[in-house]
């Protein structure tokens, strides 16, 4: 099992060099963490993606863990458009248009976790937020960018 996690490692540390022509320690080579460390590997799920976030819904499920689910949002689209065309063959003026009025919420991924990880993840939240407020001055509404 050991030589099979190395190999993988070594592997892993051998495409990502070729992909980013960077040099990568394997675990072999890595210094060990100091006395009374832990150390954390990360790696990206072959479903990992970055998805931005206007807000959230959810609650607390039955079993008193906690489900949110993150959403962007957006004006939303038309589901047909009716166009006039032009004697030359050009698209002219919209005579018709169906689909939903108002704003759509799309749901991009729902996330179920204990009380105790809630509190963690909302420092965090809370943490960066109050970094990012003191060091950047706020220019995100549409006013100021117009």
């Amino acid at each position: 099992m050991h030589s099979l996690r190395s190999f993988v490692l070594v592997m892993l540390a051998t495409s990502r060099e070729y992909e980013t022509g960077a040099e990568i320690m394997t675990e072999g080579t890595l210094p060990p963490p100091p006395p009374g460390a832990v150390r954390f590997f990360y790696e990206k799920c072959k479903y990992f993606r970055v998805a931005h976030v206007d807000g959230v819904i959810g609650g607390l499920t039955p079993t008193r863990d906690i489900f949110v689910s993150v959403y962007s949002q957006r004006v939303a689209l038309p589901q047909t458009i009716d166009q006039q065309i032009s004697p030359d063959g050009k698209l002219g003026a919209v005579i018709d248009k169906s689909g939903k009025d108002g704003i759509f919420r799309e749901m991009e991924i729902g996330l179920v976790m204990s009380p105790e990880v809630a509190n963690q993840i909302a420092e965090f939240l809370m943490q960066h937020a109050r970094a990012a407020q003191s060091t950047v001055p706020p220019q995100r509404t549409m006013e100021k960018l117009q």
